[in-house]
């Protein structure tokens, strides 16, 4: 049963204790409750879905891998009205009108689910991309696990800390957000076998000691072609997205009191949801350094007030009047913050050789084609020929055998980062977490001893995929 009140009885020991709520910590609890473990899931939010949901990327980027969770998720929306559509980009960016736009496309155009499951060696006139209503994917994720059993989901509280003892963790302390009032003033200890962080962030490895990285690595820490020769202090940008709303008369937004009645320009990705509403990604509305430096709640601050500057310049210079500012999304779209020293490390280089050169395809746990995309300062932007394998120790920390990181803070470096940031690739970071602690259970071992080839057997059972199978392309298009 789900759950988001403060009068609980949680269980002596859960299985598995997920902590965050977003892609992959669905995928998590998801593979986890359906083998039969019980699930705690912890998101500090008001709903399931990180940054899909709350962050407003309401737009599941073209890239491979099987149609597995995020699948079902599409057909279970599929049944319902303006909850979610196949898009492909009708206009591309120029420097005079420096946007993408993504249309919806009718059922006459005979695009498949399968055919946004692929990126590399597709022209980006033949990209085709998912897009959802937040609330209506919320209520999805919500609604399939209520309907698996056996998971319990804390909605509106918050990773605390934790202990230790023998290279593991024994138990987590949770709490609800917000001021103390009532009953919510009492911290949770929550026991489990064995724990999943998926808080972007990674608050748990972090509270809990274990290494991590920030920024870009040198050349020489990584052998990557494109690091710089010395550590840098950098971070792929970040965005607020937000959401207009079509309406009958043209009209200018008034600027909110503090805003300064100033321009401001950047590249954005434009998608129009199902219902005719427009998605604005701004790339970037903020270097990811800067935000880091002024904090979140400055740093959030000057977002919003620039996100109200660009949608001026959108309605008195690029034609958007007609379109008024319904929502600006709550969470700021940060793309990379700390990541996790882990036991394997995916690198620019091992992206790069793609499946064919990288060698134990044994250790992949999912696939990605994403291209090498650093937004902002020092960015670069190198689609990929073929797809990627990501290993599984990616996801373990060498010092406790009994977490794995499903987030964006997962073994990766600061370039690899902007590949294996997307949502379905978390998404199946955590499905694979999920079905580990299933594997693990059952054979009295740790996350680093699971057995792979049970691992891989479990997650292409769910219609995974783990080889690069010659997926066809999707239908030929042409923006005209």
């Amino acid at each position: 049963m789900m759950r988001n009140t403060t009068d609980i009885v949680l269980r002596d020991t859960y299985d598995l204790a997920v902590i965050g709520g977003g892609s992959g910590g669905y995928g998590a609890a998801c593979a986890a409750a359906r083998r039969g473990l019980s699930v705690l899931l912890v998101e500090p939010g008001p709903m399931l879905g990180g940054n899909s949901t709350l962050g407003g990327v309401n737009t599941w980027e073209p890239g491979i891998g099987g149609p597995g969770f995020h699948g079902q998720l599409f057909d279970l929306l599929s049944a319902t009205p303006h909850a979610i559509g196949l898009s492909r980009t009708t206009k591309f960016y120029t420097s005079e009108q420096p946007w993408g736009f993504s249309s919806i496309m009718p059922p006459e155009a005979g695009l498949t689910y399968a055919d946004s499951l692929r990126r590399a060696g597709v022209p980006h006139a033949d990209w085709v991309r998912v897009t959802f209503d937040p609330d209506q994917l919320a209520g999805a994720m919500a609604e399939i696990l209520n309907a698996l059993g056996g998971v319990d989901v804390l909605l509106g509280w918050r990773f605390l800390g934790g202990s230790v003892a023998n290279g593991r963790i024994e138990s987590v302390d949770i709490a609800p957000v917000g001021p103390p009032t009532g009953s919510s003033e009492r911290t949770r200890r929550v026991r489990a076998r064995f724990f999943v962080d998926a808080t972007a962030q990674i608050h748990v490895c972090r509270a809990l000691g274990c290494p991590t990285r920030f920024g870009a690595e040198s050349r020489e820490q990584t052998g990557e072609p494109s690091a710089p020769d010395q550590p840098k202090e950098t971070l792929n940008a970040v965005s607020v997205c937000f959401r207009l709303s079509p309406r009958e008369h043209a009209a200018i937004d008034p600027l909110p009191p503090g805003v300064p009645d100033e321009p401001f320009v950047t590249v954005n990705n434009i998608t129009q949801y199902p219902n005719g509403d427009l998605n604005i990604n701004p790339l970037p509305i903020m270097e990811g350094m800067e935000f880091h430096r002024m904090g979140d709640e400055a740093g959030r601050a000057e977002c919003v007030r620039r996100v109200h500057r660009l949608l001026r310049v959108m309605q008195t210079r690029w034609g958007f009047e007609k379109f008024g500012l319904a929502r600006i999304f709550p969470f700021t779209g940060v793309r990379e913050g700390p990541r996790l020293e882990a036991r394997t490390m995916l690198t620019e280089t091992e992206i790069r050789k793609g499946c064919s050169g990288q060698g134990d395809a044994g250790e992949w746990i999912t696939l990605a084609d994403h291209a090498l995309d650093v937004h902002g300062q020092g960015g670069l932007c190198r689609e990929l020929p073929e797809p990627y394998g990501v290993p599984w120790e990616c996801l373990l920390p060498p010092s406790l055998s009994n977490l794995a990181v499903a987030c964006r803070g997962a073994g990766v470096t600061h370039i690899a980062a902007s590949s294996c940031r997307l949502s379905r690739t978390m998404m199946q970071m955590g499905h694979a977490a999920g079905l580990a602690a299933a594997v693990a259970l059952d054979r009295k071992t740790q996350y680093p001893d699971v057995d792979r080839a049970a691992l891989q057997k479990l997650l292409r059972e769910d219609r995974v995929h783990l080889t690069p199978e010659a997926f066809p392309a999707p239908p030929k298009y042409s923006a005209g």
